[in-house]
């Protein structure tokens, strides 16, 4: 018989591939639309397809869960949304993906501030670590994307990172009650409304004059890189420990690099990748740290 865990192990293996392709079209896409309007067109997007869903499933929520859907959808989501939109429309593929490696440190700093878990030395001596490395990064390592300021593109990544940290320890107790798509669908549909603050007089010619491959991208985007991809990981989330599905994402960022020098032909440079990789070994200690502690409580 299948471990508890196998489908929801599975589950975030396929939304780990899916988040380390995407970026390569994000970048692509804001890059024709521009990030302003590329949030916009993309968070409508998103609604429309999520609406249908949400009224078949039955959108009904209780009245004291308002704010935390407020939270995860507005703060999180959508928070994560800009952050990344304009980080990866300002750096390379890799650059970015360098600094996405912070989410499981701010994850785990999250869950220890809000007292979901215990200060640990090891996530403390990670911490400073990934510090380094980020500190690194933004003095002497960010490839900019084009003309893209990369210091304004590396604090919105950092911001969209502290953004997804909020929804991964907040969205769980409300997935474990809603179950992942209704979940999905309503911090979907809550990012579509506050994108209008983006829009422009251009914004519907923006829209109604994108390439082929901007719609194809877009859509690969709405339905597999947010729909699809959100729900997996809630259903993830909602089965596995909070800091066990964000050590996942350190998998992530060398893939969002090869995948932006295959799709793009952007190469991520040497500084970047150091200090990439101190960022990945502080995340390791912080992770493994704790792993090998727990496994010690176990034995004893």
């Amino acid at each position: 018989m299948p471990s508890k865990h196998l489908w929801p192990a599975l589950a975030l293996l396929a939304t780990i591939i899916v988040w380390s392709a995407t970026p390569s079209l994000v970048r692509a896409f804001a890059l024709e639309a521009g990030p302003a309007d590329s949030i916009v067109i993309r968070m409508w997007t998103i609604a429309v397809f999520s609406l249908p869903l949400l009224l078949w499933l039955g959108p009904r929520i209780d009245r004291t869960d308002i704010k935390s859907f407020l939270l995860i959808g507005v703060i999180g989501n959508f928070g994560y949304y800009i952050g990344s939109n304009f980080g990866f429309a300002n750096l390379s593929p890799g650059a970015g993906g360098m600094i996405y490696a912070t989410s499981p440190l701010l994850i785990a700093a999250l869950a220890i501030a809000v007292g979901a878990e215990q200060l640990s030395l090891a996530v403390i001596l990670g911490l400073l670590i990934s510090f380094a490395g980020t500190l690194y990064l933004f003095t002497d390592g960010l490839d900019k994307g084009g003309d893209g300021d990369p210091v304004f593109g590396g604090l919105m990544m950092l911001a969209g990172c502290a953004a997804w940290a909020v929804y991964v320890i907040f969205a769980r107790p409300l997935i474990k009650k809603y179950g992942p798509l209704k979940v999905t669908l309503w911090t979907s549909m809550l990012c579509a409304p506050p994108s209008l603050f983006f829009a422009n007089g251009q914004t519907l010619h923006t829209f109604l004059n994108l390439s082929q491959g901007a719609v194809i991208a877009l859509l690969i985007m709405s339905l597999i890189g947010t729909l699809l991809s959100v729900n997996l990981w809630n259903y993830a989330a909602g089965h596995l420990p909070p800091t066990s599905a964000g050590a996942a994402l350190y998998v992530v960022p060398p893939c969002i690099a090869l995948f932006g020098w295959l799709f793009l032909g952007e190469a991520t440079g040497a500084k970047t990748l150091l200090a990439g990789l101190i960022i990945l070994i502080g995340v390791a200690v912080a992770e493994f740290g704790k792993s090998f502690k727990l496994s010690l409580k176990e034995q004893t």
